[in-house]
């Protein structure tokens, strides 16, 4: 008996110690699984971490150190300070250069009729028409080229990029030499770029030109003074990041 006793005493000691077996391996086995599932999202975490590293590399034009595998990169972003820098910098060049222009247009008696402004495409010089030209006309007077050749002097002293910009008012024009007001608008404009194409230090490449006609008045074409103030042309000096879009070598 006793040995019955302890034969079925001995097999109920065992299915528990193999009961308890089977649930530590079901926890291990949990366990197991759940750091496999940390593990490969840490591992995607790090891949997307590595292709962002990787895009601003690119982006800034930098070298990234990449260590084995895809763990997280280093970057240095030596272009883009540089870049950063270079921007101050020419944003401090262009800020001189108004100043330089309203200092000649206060000089000359003309800060009534020529403005100097900045925008984010760059320095601004409006002249008004009248200066320039005769009515309906698009031929410079001698005192309209010196006052070019004397703005162009100032325009030389930085390398950017230069677009001359005629407008006219609402007015129709129908003549033999101007059929409408885009041609007229837009020869003012090119007059004007080939006086500052022969300022020395102003490369014909740098200069462009556009006529808009009638079109983006500043004033009103219902009153004389209005339609005075839209007949005009604009010399904008463009930033460098502005060029470089409009010739199609931007983003």
């Amino acid at each position: 008996m006793m040995d019955d006793d302890e034969h079925e005493g001995g097999g109920h000691e065992g299915g528990g110690m193999l009961r308890w077996l089977i649930t530590y391996a079901d926890l291990i086995t949990l366990l197991l699984a759940f750091f496999i599932v940390l593990y490969a999202m840490n591992r995607t975490e790090q891949i997307k971490f590595s292709l962002v590293a990787q895009a601003l590399a690119n982006e800034f034009d930098s070298r990234s150190i990449v260590g084995q595998g895809l763990g997280p990169s280093i970057i240095t972003a030596n272009s883009g300070t540089e870049t950063a820098r270079a921007t101050t910098q020419e944003l401090q060049s262009l800020s001189k250069l108004q100043s330089e222009l309203q200092t000649a247009i206060d000089q000359a008696g003309l800060a009534n009729q020529v403005s100097v402004t900045s925008n984010e495409r760059g320095v601004e010089v409006s002249l008004n028409s009248t200066l320039l030209f005769a009515p309906a006309s698009a031929h410079l007077s001698p005192s309209a080229i010196a006052l070019l050749e004397r703005l162009g002097r100032v325009l030389a002293t930085v390398p950017n990029d230069i677009e001359v910009v005629g407008y006219t008012d609402s007015t129709p024009i129908r003549t033999a030499e101007y059929p409408s007001n885009w041609q007229l608008s837009a020869m003012r404009a090119a007059n004007v770029v080939y006086v500052l194409s022969r300022v020395p230090g102003i490369h014909p490449a740098r200069l462009s030109l556009a006529g808009f006609g009638k079109y983006h008045p500043i004033a009103t074409n219902a009153t004389p003074e209005g339609r005075a103030q839209n007949r005009r042309v604009n010399i904008l000096v463009l930033r460098s990041a502005v060029a470089e879009v409009a010739i199609g070598n931007g983003p």
